[in-house]
């Protein structure tokens, strides 16, 4: 359906407000039906209109742990992150502690760890 540009200032004006603690007045997808528009409408409208994106939803923990390699091979499990992906950094890490024989509650402790670096 096509909003005439009266239309389009009403939906500016209406999705600015927020309220006094700061959430805001109105949501894309309560104001979308109004108009008899999608909600990606609403949000194309304010996209154009030069108005910052909103942040989307609650934040929303994971189910399982995040993985926390231990402190003295942090360094390399970022660059091995950023070279090969998260899951096989952490596989090449936990490689690398099984075969030198290092636990996590070793490292903990902040017991001495082989940094030499795992070729990628």
């Amino acid at each position: 359906m096509k909003i005439s540009s009266a239309q389009k200032a009403d939906i500016v004006r209406r999705i600015q407000v927020k309220n006094p603690d700061g959430t805001w007045a109105v949501s894309y997808k309560a104001l979308a039906p109004e108009f008899g528009v999608s909600s990606c409408l609403i949000s194309h409208i304010a996209k154009h209109a030069g108005l910052p994106q909103r942040k989307r939803g609650k934040y929303v923990p994971s189910v399982g742990k995040r993985y926390q390699p231990p402190a003295r091979l942090s360094d390399m499990y970022q660059e091995l992150r950023s070279k090969v992906g998260a899951a096989a950094a952490r596989r090449l890490i936990d490689d690398h502690m099984r075969l030198r024989g290092i636990s996590y509650k070793d490292v903990g402790r902040g017991s001495f760890v082989d940094d030499e670096p795992i070729a990628a």
